[in-house]
């Protein structure tokens, strides 16, 4: 309504403004509340182990449950095959927290169908890993299916979803989805198919020519969020704790990625970048989602739990820091051992997995230096009473808690007192 003569319609408009209050007061659901959010984490390897066993051991003492590989269906032209995880059933017995299972989908292009190929091998590997678990006793608290559909062939998946639902009933059915479907017409109908839906608020950037170099934006993932709440259905968000090597082709599209698990044979040329995880900004990001998060949002999703094998993934206290909220602590220590030559290690004494560049400085009273050298991923800079040791931003690795990494040594003419100091940079999320 527009209104031209406020005197006119003054007695009107009060009326509607008191019935307005009573409806809003009664009706008007609070926007956020500060319910705790659950936290499971994803254990996505194919081959267990024994390092996977204790990353099982380790996360049933510290998350709400966790959601194991149970299979990746890919494709040779429009031809699915299945490669199973070597999932050991009897361990999963002794866990005490809930147990989900997830099934991956390769990038498939359609169409969509129930009764194809495709289809009737999908219904065939999902019906199977349920089975599996039946039959060794293993109740499983859910079942998820991941797979990135194009955002334009949702209302394809759909049918997937349709064809699946049953073959998966009592058990909790569950998908996980992109951000990009957020604004597609089809997304509130796809939500609808199944049990509630993970959002996944974290990628790697398909062109290189943007510059971002996270793999999470804290920003985004609020806006995300917030937008995913508008549909009024229950869902998760997933997080990341993972590093990851990226190559793209000379105009800038995304060839592949390279994770601990994945491995990518590049062709010549290729740009290679190094995408990260900024541990202080996702801790900030979980502090405010615990405070105030939207009524739809249940839970918290890490992919993935650490796994001692991996290279490129947090450590333990990184994630139990950040799951609690607070920035991981970032303290470094220089070790010295021997008197002449002196060999000097960086250690990591705090929390936090990913450490920003770091610089050593070395000083003494008396002596002079006669030779000196640094490790691969550092320089070493001299002068007279000092010598300082930088960290190399093109090739340096990360420094996991708890390790300890040989950085140089130093030979003077004569023993001497050797001190040293560690000061590291800020992160620069590369």
């Amino acid at each position: 309504m527009r209104v031209r003569d406020q005197a006119q319609l003054s007695g009107l408009s009060a009326c509607f403004l008191a019935l307005g209050l009573i409806f809003s007061t009664g009706c008007h659901r609070a926007s956020t509340v500060s319910t705790p959010l659950s936290q499971r984490g994803y254990l996505w390897q194919r081959a267990w182990n024994p390092a996977v066993a204790e990353a099982l051991n380790q996360a049933d003492g510290r998350m709400d449950g966790v959601v194991i590989l149970g299979a990746e269906i890919l494709w040779r032209g429009k031809y699915p095959e299945s490669v199973q995880a070597t999932i050991d059933w009897e361990f999963l017995k002794n866990l005490k927290k809930p147990v989900a299972i997830a099934l991956r989908v390769a990038p498939y292009p359609g169409p969509f169908s129930a009764t194809d190929n495709a289809g009737l091998h999908l219904i065939q590997q999902a019906s199977s890993l349920l089975a599996e678990a039946q039959n060794h006793g293993i109740k499983l608290s859910e079942f998820q299916l991941d797979f990135d559909c194009a955002q334009k062939k949702l209302d394809g998946y759909g049918v997937w979803l349709d064809a699946l639902r049953p073959v998966i009933r009592p058990t909790h059915f569950v998908i996980t989805t992109l951000p990009s479907w957020l604004d597609e017409p089809g997304f509130e109908v796809l939500i609808k198919h199944v049990d509630g839906y993970v959002l996944q608020v974290h990628s790697v950037p398909t062109d290189a020519q943007i510059g971002h170099a996270a793999l999470c934006d804290p920003s985004l993932a609020r806006k995300w969020i917030n937008a995913a709440a508008r549909f009024g259905r229950p869902f998760a968000a997933a997080l990341p704790t993972y590093r990851c090597l990226a190559g793209y082709d000379q105009s800038g599209k995304l060839l592949s990625v390279a994770m601990d698990s994945v491995k990518s044979p590049w062709p010549p040329g290729t740009r290679i970048l190094d995408f990260s995880t900024n541990s202080d900004e996702v801790a900030s990001l979980v502090k405010e989602l615990q405070t105030a998060h939207p009524p739809e949002l249940n839970e918290l999703l890490w992919y993935r739990i650490p796994v001692a094998t991996d290279q490129l993934n947090w450590r333990w206290p990184t994630l139990v820091a950040v799951m609690e909220g607070r920035p991981p602590l970032h303290r470094l220590a220089v070790v010295q051992e021997g008197s002449n030559p002196v060999d000097l290690s960086i250690s990591n004494t705090g929390e936090a997995d990913k450490q920003g560049a770091v610089t050593v400085t070395v000083t003494w009273d008396r002596g002079t230096l006669v030779a000196w050298d640094a490790l691969p991923d550092w320089k070493v800079k001299t002068e007279s009473g000092r010598a300082v040791f930088i960290q190399d931003l093109a090739t340096r690795s990360q420094l996991p808690p708890g390790q300890q990494h040989s950085i140089g040594w130093l030979r003077y003419d004569q023993v001497t007192t050797v001190r040293s100091d560690a000061e590291e940079r800020p992160q620069d999320d590369r």
